[in-house]
């Protein structure tokens, strides 16, 4: 699993989500345009708000996708280093990690790789480990097996 392998599938993963929240926030506009008042009063306002208030959170949901997807371009990319450090992919005995951004758990390639802000919890722990080294984050022991190029 490789760094660029990882920003490619991550990227896909997040335009998908984006494109298909896309269409959720179009159709949502659409109930929204086309609902006409009825006799039913009340009813009627209770339900557009209903509508607005999905429109709100898939729009939010949207924000923060591309706020991801941002950030992920902008993750630096890690000379040949002898520690972790943000950007870097890391190979332990209890799976992949990549120190970039907050999206957890992937599959590639049919290996599961944790996304991980370097500003997670297990992200701090990892950061200026060396190969060999073991970390220990809610007692729970990872052992560093190899930096990704």
């Amino acid at each position: 699993m490789t760094r660029t392998e990882l920003l490619i599938g991550i990227e896909e993963l997040l335009r998908e989500r984006i494109a298909r929240l896309d269409g959720d926030i179009v159709s949502g506009r659409s109930d929204l345009g086309t609902d006409t008042k009825s006799s039913a009063g009340d009813k009627h306002e209770v339900g557009r708000e209903m509508v607005q208030q999905e429109l709100d959170k898939l729009e939010a949901q949207r924000a923060k996708l591309r706020m991801l997807l941002h950030d992920l371009n902008g993750t630096p990319i890690p000379h040949q280093a002898l520690c972790v450090e943000h950007g870097s992919v890391v190979s332990t005995d209890q799976g992949w990690f990549f120190l970039a951004v907050g999206l957890g758990a992937m599959e590639l390639h049919g290996e599961r790789c944790f996304v991980l802000s370097s500003a997670a919890p297990l992200a701090k722990a990892l950061l200026g480990a060396r190969v060999g080294d073991q970390v220990v984050h809610e007692r729970r022991s990872y052992r560093i097996l190899a930096l990704a190029p």
